[in-house]
């Protein structure tokens, strides 16, 4: 019969633990509410765009373009059916979406770590992901750890069907593919960490040994593979029937692999991007965090920290695969440094609870002491920053609740520079003013947005231009957009600018100034529209009258 190791660290009874449970997930839901009032940032904008267009019958890559895989357009398909054109949707799945992996991470620490270990790494990874605003908000990466976490429940289960979990779990591992490629590394994951037996380590010597014989591992692996394949090829089977496979086989096997090459052909010092960035959105205390773990683990067995070690080596291949660190990036590595954390801090408790317990008067005055400094060190800076951070997020919803366009227009929270929300929404309230059934409109830049709450699809493929303006896009895409402008001629044209994204685009013209690049559109904006408004960071062009015939 199957058995699963477990965590060697003290266990709750379930009635105990399930109230830890829900401790934890009172945390998140107090932490996560206020995300509701969350802005559309760029990607989530383009990702709805994208959405509806697919419900309109669009085909992705060939009527519709990003270079992102199909899995986060097709969830957000399902999203604008069920909500429309509002942004606060993303903000109430992201809240949801933060319940689910919290309780996913909970219950993944709380079998290799214990409960306490399993609530501080909750606690920790809530207050990441909501630290870094709507950027993180129901991106790829925060939809892909929930399927892998799925998957290791499916595939470590006990339960009867062992064959057909794995097939399941197969295909939880297909759809965290099709969001991003890069999941692939969370593959050993579900396929090795739940049949290791981890006990064997701490002996002396140490063994390592499978928890079921080779033969009926590689049953199983060839079920998980098997569910896998069939995910895959399910997707690639409807793109071929779609008659959109060229085109999706250009974006991803000629576009994309240019687009992340160029990161580290053309940034300079690249090699210091991966040190800075992990710095920056982990901290410097983390880092010494896991070198601590791993000294703690040395001392007192490795059985129930390895499989978490693993875990958060597989999550940071997966952010540093991405090659340019976005935020976003570190929801893959997020659950895991919190669940390094969690394993630090209850080991520290240990030490000061069995220091409190000595017969010695000296070791019982240092437990005392280091309790003392403990609560004064948490009560200084993380409880106090995070009381604070709390109290300003509930005054922001009772803003936007009040007039909801009015605090996006002026959003004050965590945001890129170049998003230009003031300029933005006044362009959108314009647009709305003017627009008349059936008139297009065009943005040149990187603002979906305004495509998605003026309820318009883009007259183009493009709903950004950063491919239009990147070494690392095709030159033909260019003759492509003049052709698709001038058969649609779209009533209005939106012109970006301070926009430049050098590291993504390496160009530091900005959307407007690259029309002296890009003469061809300069000369067809110039020739057919005129300017009828200027605002913060945005020209607005209408399409000309054309003199009637006599």
């Amino acid at each position: 019969m199957e058995t699963i190791s477990e965590t060697p660290a003290p266990k709750l009874d379930a009635r105990r633990s399930s109230r830890w449970l829900l401790v934890a997930l009172l945390f998140v839901l107090l932490r996560a509410i206020p995300n509701i009032s969350y802005p559309m940032g760029r990607d989530q904008a383009t990702y709805g765009v994208i959405g509806q267009g697919l419900l309109n019958g669009q085909q992705l890559y060939l009527n519709l373009w990003d270079n992102k895989p199909p899995g986060i357009f097709a969830l957000y398909a399902l999203l604008v059916k069920a909500f429309g054109h509002v942004m606060w949707s993303v903000g109430l799945v992201d809240i949801l979406w933060l319940l689910i992996l919290s309780y996913c991470i909970f219950r993944f620490s709380e079998r290799y770590l214990g409960p306490g270990a399993a609530v501080i790494a909750v606690v920790v990874n809530a207050a990441w992901h909501t630290n870094l605003g709507y950027v993180d908000a129901a991106q790829p990466e925060c939809f892909l750890m929930v399927a892998v976490f799925l998957g290791f429940f499916i595939a470590s289960s006990r339960k009867s069907w062992p064959m057909t979990r794995q097939f399941v779990a197969g295909l939880l591992m297909g759809a965290a593919f099709w969001l991003k490629y890069n999941a692939l590394a969370f593959f050993p994951l579900v396929a090795l960490v739940p049949y290791v037996d981890w006990a064997r380590l701490d002996l002396s010597p140490r063994q390592l040994r499978f928890l079921v014989p080779g033969r009926v591992w590689l049953e199983r692996t060839g079920a998980l593979l098997a569910g896998f394949l069939v995910a895959i090829g399910a997707v690639l089977a409807y793109f071929h029937w779609a008659g959109s496979w060229p085109a999706m086989k250009e974006v991803q096997f000629h576009v994309l692999p240019r687009y992340a090459a160029i990161a580290v052909e053309r940034i300079p010092d690249y090699w210091a991007l991966p040190i800075g960035s992990t710095l920056a959105r982990l901290g410097f205390w983390t880092v010494v965090a896991t070198v601590v773990s791993v000294l703690i683990a040395e001392k007192r067995g490795f059985s129930g920290f390895l499989p978490v070690l693993a875990a958060t080596a597989m999550g940071y291949i997966v952010t540093a695969s991405q090659l340019r660190f976005p935020p976003y990036a570190f929801e893959t590595s997020f659950p895991f440094f919190a669940m390094v954390w969690g394993y630090v801090g209850i080991s520290g408790l240990s030490r000061i609870r069995a220091a409190a317990r000595s017969p010695s008067r000296q070791s019982q005055l240092g437990a005392k002491i280091a309790a003392l400094g403990l609560v004064a060190i948490l009560l200084w800076y993380p409880v106090r920053r995070e009381v604070k951070i709390v109290l300003q997020r509930y005054r922001d919803v009772a803003a936007w609740w009040h007039n909801p366009e009015q605090f996006y227009a002026h959003y004050a929270g965590v945001q890129f520079a170049i998003e230009h929300f003031p300029g933005k929404f006044k362009v959108i309230e314009e647009l709305q003013k003017s627009l008349k059934s059936g008139d297009g409109v065009f943005v040149w830049g990187s603002d979906p947005l305004i495509y998605f709450i003026t309820n318009r699809q883009p007259p183009t493929r493009f709903v950004s231009n950063l491919a239009l303006i990147s070494p690392w896009g095709p030159p033909a895409w260019r003759e492509e957009l003049i052709r698709d402008l001038r058969s649609s001629r779209p009533a209005f044209i939106v012109v970006a600018q301070n926009d430049q994204v050098p590291e993504i685009a390496f160009t530091r013209l900005d959307s407007e100034q690259f029309l002296s690049v890009y003469t061809s559109l300069g000369d067809f904006i110039s020739a057919s529209y005129q300017r009828v408004g200027e605002f913060p960071d945005f020209v607005l062009y209408r399409l000309k009258t054309e003199p009637k015939a006599p």
